[in-house]
């Protein structure tokens, strides 16, 4: 088995911004799938413990940004897992310019594994035999930045979820909110580019659910959406500029 998994991505002109730089939302469509296609090779993807009535799902994503990758680039992306503490399972990211070997990203990510009955995270003690899979090594290692709950959040606005936003797991997929942060970063500072983004998901969104997405005027990098139903918190995130 490899415990450090390389993917190769050209990024096409449906992946970039209007820039020609890779977008928000395909940085995290690569990260996340190249994790994905990593745990099924290790045995504990999807295929395997769904037979358990379980289903991986991302809590946390922060990425620090040396250089977004532009059209036509050519880039390879390694992943390997680490600690597995509790009901949280983290997971590292470096994402490498093929053509010089530049290190465009660094990310560590946080999963959780869910009933996929009560929609409840559920203990790993059972992968703890994981544990040599894991190396004791950190792609990002530096403070991270904080998002400004008490904040008095402004309105930026609304988006309402479609079938086409859902997973196999019945919930907006994971990259949808990277679309959205990107849509409420441009409408606050236009297209500057990232140097750092975090996003924390924390109530999973439906089908036909309207999302309220507010940004915190007191610090400018605080971000959240909220569901407009019961004004539960759908996601928080922070984004650094350059």
């Amino acid at each position: 088995m490899e415990k450090i998994w390389k993917e190769d991505f050209v990024v096409s002109w449906d992946k970039t911004n209007v820039k020609g730089r890779l977008s928000f939302n395909a940085l995290s469509l690569f990260l996340v799938s190249t994790a994905i296609n990593h745990a099924e090779h290790l045995d504990f993807g999807y295929s395997t413990i769904s037979k358990e009535n379980v289903s991986w799902v991302l809590f946390r994503l922060n990425i620090k940004i040396n250089r977004l990758p532009i059209l036509n680039e050519k880039i390879n992306i390694k992943t390997w897992p680490g600690k597995i503490t509790g009901i949280t399972a983290t997971r590292e990211f470096e994402m490498y310019s093929e053509g010089t070997n530049e290190k465009l990203c660094m990310a560590t990510s946080d999963w959780l594994i869910i009933d996929l009955d009560s929609r409840k995270p559920q203990r790993m003690d059972k992968y703890k035999d994981a544990d040599f899979l894991t190396l004791n090594k950190n792609a990002l290692d530096q403070k991270l930045p904080k998002v400004n709950i008490r904040c008095q959040f402004e309105d930026l606005f609304t988006v309402k979820t479609q079938y086409s936003d859902l997973d196999m797991n019945g919930h907006v997929i994971a990259h949808k909110y990277f679309s959205w942060l990107e849509d409420a970063v441009y409408k606050k500072f236009g297209d500057k580019e990232p140097n750092f983004i975090q996003l924390t998901f924390f109530n999973e969104c439906n089908m036909d659910e309207e999302i309220l997405i507010q940004h915190c005027p007191d610090d400018n990098l605080s971000f959240k959406g909220i569901k407009t139903k019961n004004e539960k918190p759908a996601f928080t995130a922070a984004v650094v500029l350059k």
